[in-house]
């Protein structure tokens, strides 16, 4: 019996604190097991008729937002491989998972991470805000704000758009926890604070009454907590006295939870389900969807072909050969994009939606739009609707884009407000797949990215 090796390389980020959870499906026809549908896409690809791939997410549910509802570990630790992206904040429970089968079943199940090597884009504070506009003020509009806790000198949580990526400290009761922060505009550039500058940090309290009280001292803000409870707190920029900006509600505890356990803070504000479907999305400092670029793709496929190879040896030509052909059909599709996409109006591309395409974009050398973001879960305020709405008028967009599972909600509104005819058109982010597709026979990544992605970014960017 070949043993094991853990295969995992390449991002080193930190396990996050999420709850494995699961769901109902069994691996025990199942020899390779993937975290969400284009790994299993890859993986089968590479496999051929060797392996049977089980794909964790089932058909409609997003391969990001998605998170399962029972214990998912007897299904990995049947199979023989686990094909996951090891990065903070993607797919949390697959992440914990893995670690799970890193402690208990080293020499059962084979890890694999398909990031490794893949040159990935940080999340570099423009939050899918990318069109450039110019702004009076001395700083732009105002895009993220990361709080640090000063009794340790680090970063405690980060808010753009309506979410948070973890959030404030807890306060224990009778005492009280000093926060600074850097908040950042559209552009990146980090806001002064404190004295000498016209900015500082302050703090209200939403709702949970008297159970902490706030100070300000310009560049840092002091939260105590006064009685046992659970605060909204929302974080300000303050401009000469007055608010400028305001981060969406953090929610943090003064003394113990109802359990006697010392309470966590609220990632997003959102609360958790136990419905095995959409939740709370946080990201880590680079995004994960490089499968929208087929150039990286294709690193991908090559992490796969080598688990395989280290897996079962004795098939390795056919792995390879399977890996080739693949591999060969990415760059046919990298062909597509950038012979569809070369002679074209615009270089920016409205999404109404959250953003997923920023390798995409990358690789073809356009710009994406969003009044979203990052996270499916965020509802644009009535100013990035608008601000929206200005760039298409500004650049004459005659069409822009929504993602299927976001729904077309956002895009009709922009193009309704608009003050010229602007068509809205479907695009899939590649790591789902519905009953629909399949029927339609656009079901597979390489359809979807063909067939429905190449003609809306062409149509978007108005390529000739």
């Amino acid at each position: 019996m070949t043993t094991r090796r853990d295969l995992l390389r390449g991002s080193g980020a930190l396990m996050t604190g999420t709850v494995l959870a699961g769901c109902t499906l069994s691996a025990e026809d199942s020899d390779l097991f993937a975290s969400f549908f284009t790994l299993a896409e890859f993986t089968r690809a590479v496999a051929g008729d060797a392996y049977e791939v089980e794909n964790a997410v089932p058909t409609g549910g997003h391969g990001h937002g998605w998170t399962p509802s029972v214990d998912m570990l007897p299904s990995i630790v049947e199979s023989q491989a686990f094909v996951y992206l090891d990065i903070d904040g993607f797919q949390p429970w697959a992440r914990e998972a893995a670690e799970q089968v890193r402690d208990e079943h080293e020499d059962e199940v084979l890890l694999v991470d398909a990031l490794a090597g893949i040159e990935l884009l940080e999340y570099d504070g423009h939050g899918g805000h990318s069109d450039g506009d110019d702004h009076d003020d001395e700083i732009g509009q105002i895009h993220a704000i990361e709080l640090i806790d000063r009794s340790i000198d680090q970063p405690v949580g980060e808010a753009h758009g309506d979410h948070w990526h973890g959030g404030p400290s807890d306060v224990p009761l009778g005492e009280h926890v000093s926060l600074g922060a850097v908040v950042t505009d559209e552009d990146g550039v980090e806001v002064p604070l404190g004295d000498d500058t016209p900015y500082a940090l302050d703090a209200r309290v939403e709702n949970g009454g008297s159970a902490l009280d706030v100070e300000s001292h310009g560049d840092h803000v002091h939260l105590h907590g006064e009685a046992v409870g659970t605060v909204d707190v929302v974080f300000q920029l303050v401009e000469d006295g007055e608010p400028r900006w305001e981060a969406p509600p953090a929610t943090t505890t003064v003394g113990a939870s109802d359990d006697g356990d010392d309470a966590g803070h609220s990632d997003t504000g959102h609360g958790h389900d136990d419905d095995g479907h959409d939740h709370d999305h946080t990201h880590g400092e680079h995004d994960a969807k490089f499968f929208t670029d087929p150039l990286r793709a294709k690193q991908g496929i090559r992490n796969i072909r080598d688990a395989l190879v280290e897996l079962d040896p004795e098939n390795t030509d056919s792995y390879e050969a399977n890996a080739a052909a693949y591999i060969e059909r990415l760059d046919d599709l990298h062909e597509q994009y950038e012979k569809s996409l070369a002679d074209r109006e615009h270089d920016v591309v409205v999404i109404a939606g959250h953003d997923s395409f920023r390798y995409l974009g990358d690789r073809y050398g356009f710009e994406i739009h969003t009044p979203v973001g990052l996270s499916p879960d965020h509802e644009p305020a009535p100013d990035e609707i608008a601000e929206t709405v200005g760039l298409v008028e500004d650049q004459g967009i005659d069409c822009i884009l929504w993602d299927y599972f976001d729904g077309n909600d956002i895009a009709t509104v922009i193009a309704d407000e608009a003050d010229h005819e602007v068509d809205i058109e479907m695009v899939s982010p590649a790591e789902s797949v519905t009953q629909e597709w399949d029927e339609e026979g656009v079901g597979s990544y390489l359809s979807q990215m063909e067939e429905i992605n190449l003609p809306a970014f062409a149509k978007a960017l108005g390529a000739k």
